[in-house]
C-alpha cells in the first residue's frame, strides 16, 4: 500500500512539473508576440509623430521625431527577429511601417534646408549675430552626420545658404522671402511624398 501511494505521488509530481514546463514555454511565446506587436505598434505611433513634426517646420521637433522614429525601427527590427527565431509569421501590415519609415528618413534635403531658413528668420527678426555661427555650425554637423545619404545637388543647396548666412543682416532681408519660398516648396514635396507613402 505505501509503495502504491508513493508511486502515484511521484506521478502526479512528475505531471506537475510537465505541465509548468510547458505553460513557461507558451508564456515565453506569447511574450515574443507581444514584444513583437509592441514594437510595430511603436513604430506606426513614431510615423505619425513624424509627419506631426514636419507639419510644424520646428527643426527641433523634427530631429526629436525623427530620432524615435530611428529607435522605433530598431526595436521593432529585434523584436521580429525574436518573434520569427520563436517561430512567429511576419504581418505584412508591420513590415509596410518599417518600408514607409526608412523612405519617409531618407528624405533629409529638406529638413536641412529648413533648419537654415529658422536660421535665418532669427538673424531678420533682430537677433545677436552669433546665431548665424550657430545654425551654420548645425547644419554643417547634420551634414555630415547624413552626407552619405544628401546628394551633391543637396550639399551644393545648403552650402550656398550658408554662405548667404555669413552675409550681413540687411542681405538676409533682401533675399529672404525668395530663400523661405524655395525652402516651403522643398517642404511641402517631402511633406507630398510622405502623404504618398502613408496612403494618404
Amino acid at each position: 500500500m505505501k509503495k502504491t501511494l508513493l508511486t502515484l505521488a511521484l506521478a502526479g509530481i512528475v505531471l506537475t512539473a510537465n505541465s509548468c514546463k510547458k505553460n513557461e514555454s507558451s508564456e515565453v511565446k506569447i511574450d515574443f508576440t507581444q514584444s513583437y506587436e509592441d514594437a510595430a505598434l511603436a513604430l506606426s505611433t513614431a510615423q505619425k509623430n513624424y509627419e506631426a513634426a514636419l507639419a510644424t517646420n520646428d527643426p527641433v521637433k523634427i530631429e526629436a521625431a525623427k530620432k524615435e522614429l530611428q529607435a522605433a525601427q530598431e526595436k521593432y527590427v529585434q523584436s521580429k527577429n525574436a518573434y520569427v527565431a520563436e517561430g512567429g509569421t511576419v504581418k505584412t501590415e508591420y513590415e509596410n511601417y518599417l518600408t514607409a519609415s526608412t523612405q519617409v528618413l531618407g528624405a533629409t534635403a529638406s529638413e536641412a534646408i529648413s533648419n537654415v531658413v529658422k536660421g535665418s528668420d532669427s538673424i531678420i527678426s533682430g537677433k545677436v549675430t552669433t546665431a548665424v555661427e550657430n545654425k551654420t555650425a548645425e547644419v554643417k554637423n547634420k551634414l555630415n552626420a547624413e552626407k552619405a545619404k544628401i546628394s551633391e545637388e543637396t550639399k551644393k543647396t545648403v552650402a550656398d545658404v550658408k554662405a548667404s548666412a555669413d552675409k550681413t543682416k540687411e542681405d538676409f532681408k533682401k533675399s529672404a522671402d525668395e530663400t523661405k519660398k524655395t525652402a516651403n516648396e522643398e517642404i511641402d514635396k517631402a511633406k507630398k511624398s510622405l502623404n504618398n507613402l502613408l496612403g494618404k
